[in-house]
């Protein structure tokens, strides 16, 4: 039989946690009836960020070689003639520079040689551009001085037989001598013309002069075009 004093003195050791009575725990229901009565937290609060800055759109790299497009620009509307004297011009320049380069690196030798079975030559043709430069130049004159379109005075085949006749006889360098020379003086003559006198009659030498110029040339471009050969040099 233990003694009183010694139960008493072991209850009181706080060593002995098996004497201790275990503390009252709450029941899951009271915890959770807790949780409901308590109030709600507030939320954290959220620092206010500023608008974003606007972010830069890069604009098309452009290549580093690029160059501008070296032909003219043509009317915005193709099948109205050009409307200024500087349109004109454009397109008479590039026009006459690509045709009389082609044509000047074309072998004096091939000058005889038949664009068809039964059509002109070479030196032909380039005598027919020439005659058509000058006939060009003469109708542009007489807009000048009266301010009126002038008709031919010829019919176009009865015209373009009779060059093509007087060519026969003549060189294949003399031919494009004229034709240079032609050229340098329509040219001249076109320098007289004003926006006015351009746009008389519905763009009557607006329409003649194309005609006659790079329209012409381009007619004719693969008449003097020699492609390269497969070596890359011209014999």
């Amino acid at each position: 039989m233990v003694e009183p004093e010694r139960i008493a003195s072991l209850g009181r050791d706080p060593l002995d946690a098996t004497l201790l009575p275990p503390e009252p725990r709450p029941s899951p229901g009271a915890q959770l009836e807790a949780q409901l009565e308590a109030p709600p937290q507030a939320p954290p609060e959220v620092e206010p960020q500023g608008e974003p800055e606007p972010r830069e759109v890069p604009s098309p790299a452009q290549p580093a070689n690029a160059e501008a497009d070296p032909l003219p620009s043509l009317p915005a509307e193709p099948n109205r003639p050009p409307q200024t004297l500087n349109q004109i011009f454009a397109l008479v320049d590039e026009g006459w520079r690509q045709f009389r380069t082609a044509a000047g690196a074309f072998p004096s030798e091939r000058m005889d040689e038949r664009l068809s079975e039964d059509g002109w030559t070479r030196k032909q043709m380039l005598a027919h551009v020439a005659a058509w430069h000058d006939l060009t130049h003469d109708r542009l004159g007489k807009l000048i001085m009266t301010g009126q379109s002038a008709d031919l005075a010829e019919k176009t085949d009865s015209i373009n037989a009779r060059v093509a006749r007087q060519a026969i006889g003549r060189t294949g360098g003399e031919v494009l001598k004229e034709m240079e020379m032609t050229f340098n003086r329509l040219r001249r003559q076109l320098a007289r013309l004003t926006d006015e006198q351009l746009a008389t009659d519905d763009g009557w030498a607006a329409q003649v002069i194309a005609a006659n110029t790079y329209g012409h040339y381009e007619e004719h471009r693969a008449d003097v075009y020699m492609p390269p050969p497969p070596d890359g040099r011209r014999r």
